[in-house]
């Protein structure tokens, strides 16, 4: 009995220090259970959050591993090859593509007709079509975007002809700014595709040559 006692005192100082008991309460087991119950469910909703945290952090270290892995896959198989032609598919209000989507707009399908147009040939070269966005938004979230915009393009690559072997997509999200992301105008200019195409080149002494690449831009 005494030590049942000693019991409820401490709990009661515990909750009055908590601000969870009444004047004139004495306490039960059920009762403390029940007033104690929504601070277990706030520390439970507190590290489910800091898991929700973890977990995102973990993807986007996935996601760069995976970026850098593919790039670096790239750099090998490019080797013997020399960078030809850069095109740069700049997002213009919305132009190209509608907001956070991935869909090409007629305009976007257009200047990418003229650009493959002035290439003299699709089965010599080897595509690599680059996402980037602007960093408004969750890094991950720009990155998957930047992924579906580049696929899209690669898609319309396909539809036009060229060889799916010789077609590769990276996305880079947020990570490649060529502008102030501070201004309208800045981001603007980040929120692009990049279709990088390359072209073997073999020199007298049969190695690849190297030589500066020509540079179209689509603003």
């Amino acid at each position: 009995m005494a030590e049942g006692l000693m019991w409820q005192r401490g709990v009661l100082v515990l909750l009055g220090v908590l601000g969870l008991a009444a004047p004139g309460c004495v306490a039960t087991r059920g009762w403390v259970g029940a007033q104690t119950a929504p601070l277990a469910e706030r520390v439970a909703a507190v590290e489910g959050r800091v898991s929700a945290v973890e977990g995102q952090v973990a993807t986007l270290a996935t996601r760069e591993q995976e970026t850098r892995s593919r790039v670096e896959g790239l750099a090998a198989r490019l080797d013997h090859l020399r960078l030809e032609r850069r095109f740069v598919l700049n997002l213009r209000d919305g132009a190209n593509f509608s907001l956070n989507s991935g869909k090409i707009s007629p305009d976007a399908k257009a200047a990418i007709d003229g650009f493959l147009q002035d290439l003299p040939s699709l089965e010599e070269v080897v595509f690599l079509v680059a996402g980037h966005t602007d960093n408004l938004g969750p890094e991950e979230y720009n990155y998957e975007l930047g992924r579906r915009r580049a696929a899209s393009v690669a898609r319309y690559l396909l539809a036009k002809g060229v060889d799916p072997v010789r077609v590769t997509t990276v996305s880079y999200g947020e990570s490649q700014p060529v502008a102030d992301n501070g201004t309208a105008g800045g981001r603007r200019q980040n929120r692009r595709v990049e279709i990088l195409v390359y072209k073997e080149v073999i020199t007298a002494g049969g190695g690849p040559a190297s030589s500066a690449p020509e540079a179209r831009r689509q603003d």
